[in-house]
């Protein structure tokens, strides 16, 4: 999975070729649907996502508009306490919506 990010770092073309792969070895489709029906984040919305969750408490690793494994991590850790499901790190539209309602 990290060999891929580092060729291509977007999150979904990572899971698209690695499951891919996992497909053609043999293993069933995802268990949850990917988010494809929200509309991807912006820059200024992954910042301040990034912003919100770490004046929540969430460390990020920073305000930099990419989403790493601290954002990630941040984002599960924050889904969990809010009560979203699935807990997947995935910071889409929902979890800023949530962010801003105040978690």
């Amino acid at each position: 999975f990290y060999s891929v990010k580092s060729y291509n770092p977007a999150m979904s073309y990572a899971l698209a070729i690695c499951h891919l792969g996992d497909r053609i070895l043999g293993a069933p489709p995802f268990l949850q649907p990917f988010p494809g029906s929200e509309r991807a984040l912006t820059l200024a919305e992954v910042q301040e996502m990034q912003k919100r969750l770490t004046a929540a408490g969430f460390d990020t690793g920073g305000t930099d508009g990419r989403v790493g494994n601290d954002t990630m991590k941040a984002i599960r850790d924050f889904q969990a306490k809010a009560g979203l499901q699935p807990a997947d790190g995935y910071g889409g539209l929902k979890v800023l919506a949530k962010l801003r309602q105040g978690g």
